[in-house]
């Protein structure tokens, strides 16, 4: 359950991302950002996507590499596409590195292990897609404050997610630390 969920919050954020993200084009500062940007989604995303196949396929590191790597590489074109060449170019070579390193950690964690992991996991990818949102969409280059001018439903979509996120880790552990109470055998025995 928490593993396809992690699923969904990196595919429907990646793509919240690239269709409302307005890249800044004016100064060099700004191009700096159009690098830096795709490069940290496409990291994170990849990474988790990588982390999540690795848990699904724990004894087969060579298809969970090559799923993870075919995967990123679909959402590291939606991220990278509107920072022109260069930012393509970052977000695809951040996602192949993602994706190999999140399957090797993927196939490598012990059962007990997981929960926490992709719950850290989901949580980065979110705080890096809440900040590649809060400085896309021109703000530097019209110079007003970060956090001021940024509509209502852009922090609910975080805070929801964080929340959503959190909800599943709970029941996740709160399924993994109820054990079934073990019946004991009678102790006494009938012959007949």
């Amino acid at each position: 359950m928490l593993t396809i969920c992690s699923f969904l919050i990196v595919i429907i954020s990646s793509l919240y991302f690239s269709i409302f993200t307005r890249p800044a084009t004016s100064c060099q500062e700004n191009q700096t950002l159009n690098k830096c940007i795709p490069m940290l989604l496409a990291m994170t995303s990849s990474l988790t996507i990588g982390l999540l196949i690795g848990i699904l396929l724990p004894n087969q590191l060579a298809l969970a590499t090559i799923f993870s790597i075919l995967l990123s590489a679909v959402l590291a074109v939606f991220i990278g596409r509107k920072f022109g060449t260069n930012g393509l170019i970052e977000a695809q070579s951040s996602s192949l590195m993602g994706a190999m390193m999140g399957a090797m950690l993927g196939v490598m964690l012990s059962p007990d292990e997981v929960t926490l992991m992709v719950a850290a996991m989901d949580f980065l990818f979110l705080i890096s897609v809440f900040f590649a949102l809060l400085l896309t969409n021109g703000s530097l280059e019209k110079k007003r404050h970060l956090f001021k001018h940024k509509p209502a439903s852009f922090y609910w979509f975080f805070l929801l997610n964080v929340c959503f996120l959190c909800s599943l880790v709970i029941l996740q552990w709160l399924d993994m630390n109820t054990t079934p109470t073990e019946t004991t055998p009678s102790e006494h025995v009938h012959h007949h």
